[in-house]
């Protein structure tokens, strides 16, 4: 099955099957019926149907490489490097149809194509950047009340308990929001069912002895459960442990420099003195991109050895380490100044230098890097076909391709994997915490999220299109694994900004002078619950799917129920002929007698 849904002779939305393709709607044309991703998505289901058996020990050639019954032959390939690589070229027609609405900067105001981006690239990075563009108009407002907040000079108390108070409402909201249109986004594109995880076929690194699915019956490689929980528990758990601690002391580092600097150049307010001052903390938000990028290559090898069946399973255990490095990573420092040295002035200082300086980062790393590299990989390429003879060139391809393709072939061959839609999840994740998290130390800090984002849209965009090789297309139906991180971060964002307000000083003043240090303990506890009630109730009252929808897939529900009634009783009504044809031959018979 490759999780692929299209409208049936009935106007239902039905898993396709190849074999069944004529009772589909529009599928006499099959140009028009698959969209671009579709077809990729069908292809790369037949590569990776190419499985060993028990019959194949060893790839052909190759007495050293084990095959092992039911791994994919094409991934073992790539594995060695007997297949460098696999990948759709893309498109050069529709791409710059695409990228004229999409990555260029007059465009940087306007809604995305985010339909033609889905019809190309497929669900799950259509998804991404619908939720990229959707997060990016959210923080419009906390951004205008940010910088309202930024030149008044309206000094009190409430300031900073009003602002935490809309942040935390306004997240809550985004995100319900945003539920509701990505269940607009599925029911457009048909991912709303999409198949059951039981029915879901293993991924193609997946590796067992073949023994049967007990749901479908067909074969398929089998690794036992307890293996996997031993690997997990005796093997990941303590190194992911590991580097949790070694997050610690690599702040405690940062501090002891940072500590070291203020007693140098604090008293001198100089130019160069305040640069040497933020100098231990933009060296801090470089050594926590270089931590995270280790620590994911370590995190990729210890979720392959662990070896999910489902590519679902697979990604979320793996979003899990990454979200519990990363926000250790990124956030101990901060909450390190916020709850243990109780300094307002740092923490807003921190915070901000943090997120500026990962955001710079971030843009050259992800914008002007990649457009320098793609300029080369192309004069190299160019130089590389003049160098080559016509001769060479026929004989590679065997006279079959042309000089443009045969220049588009290399030129993509040279370019980078897309590895997925993670990173970009990953990163917004970590602003939207930096966002919300300490909301009421920095109301500046959605204004630089803002900033970032409103390049981000278009410099993702160009990579896509410029950058990258095509991946081929993956179906979704939601953001997955990501809808609850970001809705844990926002339930944190709420313990942790009532923390702050209650160790104001101007706030404990509101507060009777005999009060105990637990009761007022007590009573932030007990606004932190409210606030916590109210978001919950906002969020249950709100429908995860528009009315206009529900009222939609309940339509096509009944009608599956009447053409499956209809099909029922067709079928009866045959059979019921069929027995009154056979019971008036046999009496014809007995009259002629």
């Amino acid at each position: 099955m490759m999780d692929m849904e299209k409208k049936y002779g009935d106007g239902n939305y039905r898993e396709f099957s190849i074999h069944d393709a004529p009772n589909f709607l529009g599928s006499e044309d099959l140009d028009s019926f698959l969209t671009m991703a579709e077809k990729q998505k069908i292809i790369l289901h037949e590569i990776e149907a190419v499985r060993a058996t028990e019959e194949d020990p060893h790839i052909p050639g190759y007495e050293n490489i084990k095959l092992y019954p039911g791994k994919s032959i094409i991934k073992k390939y790539q594995s060695r490097n007997i297949l460098t690589t696999v990948f759709p070229i893309h498109d050069d027609e529709y791409l710059k149809k695409l990228g004229a609405e999409w990555y260029q900067m007059k465009h940087a105001f306007k809604q995305q194509p985010i339909d033609r981006i889905q019809y190309y690239f497929g669900d799950k990075i259509a998804l991404y950047f619908a939720f990229l563009g959707f997060y990016t108009i959210a923080l419009l407002p906390p951004a205008m009340i940010g910088i309202i907040y930024f030149v008044t000079s309206w000094e009190s108390m409430y300031r900073e308990a009003i602002f935490s108070v809309f942040n935390l409402i306004w997240a809550t909201l985004f995100l319900e929001a945003w539920k509701r249109y990505n269940a607009e986004l599925s029911f457009r594109w048909g991912t709303t069912d999409i198949v059951s995880s039981k029915f879901e076929e293993p991924r193609a690194n997946f590796y067992g002895t073949i023994g049967r699915n007990v749901v479908t019956g067909k074969p398929e490689p089998v690794y036992p459960k307890w293996k996997r929980v031993a690997r997990f528990y005796g093997v990941t758990v303590p190194v992911v442990a590991f580097w949790l601690v070694v997050a610690f002391y690599v702040m405690l580092g940062y501090f002891y420099l940072q500590a070291l600097a203020d007693k140098k150049y604090e008293n001198d307010k100089s130019w160069f003195n305040m640069g040497v001052l933020y100098l231990p903390t933009a060296i801090y938000a470089i050594i926590i991109g270089v931590v995270n990028t280790i620590y994911r290559s370590v995190a990729k090898k210890l979720n392959d050895w662990e070896n999910h069946r489902l590519q679902s399973s697979y990604d979320n255990h793996f979003i899990i380490k990454l979200i519990l490095f990363d926000f250790v990573n990124c956030f101990i420092s901060l909450f390190y100044v916020a709850f243990y040295l109780q300094d307002m002035t740092l923490l807003r200082s921190h915070l901000a230098a943090l997120l500026i300086t990962q955001q710079v980062i971030g843009q050259i790393k992800e914008a002007m890097v990649p457009f320098i590299f793609m300029r080369r990989r192309k004069r190299q390429v160019d130089e590389l076909l003049k160098k080559t003879s016509t001769v060479e060139k026929v004989e590679y391809y065997n006279n079959e391709v042309d000089d443009g393709l045969q220049k588009q072939v290399n030129l993509e061959t040279t370019m980078d994997d897309y590895e997925g839609t993670l990173d970009d999840y990953l990163e917004m994740f970590l602003q939207f915490g930096y966002v919300f998290l300490f909301s009421s130390a920095f109301p500046l800090a959605a204004v630089w999220a803002l900033l970032n984002n409103v390049t981000e849209i278009r410099s993702d965009a160009f990579k896509m299109c410029k950058v990258f090789r095509r991946p081929f297309a993956e179906t979704a139906s939601n953001i997955g694994a990501w809808q609850l991180a970001f809705e844990l971060i926002s339930v944190m964002a709420v313990i942790t900004n009532c923390a702050l307000i209650g160790m104001n000083p101007e706030v404990k003043k509101l507060l009777p002078t005999d009060i105990t240090p637990v009761n007022t303990v007590l009573i932030f506890v007990l606004v932190e619950h409210i606030i916590l009630a109210v978001k919950f109730a906002v969020a249950y009252f709100i429908p995860d799917t528009p009315k206009w929808v529900q009222v939609e897939l309940a339509r096509v529900a009944f009608k599956s129920k009447q053409a499956l009634h209809k099909e029922r009783l067709d079928a009866s009504t045959a059979k019921r002929l069929k027995v009154q044809q056979m019971m008036s031959k046999d009496m014809a018979k007995q009259t002629s007698f």
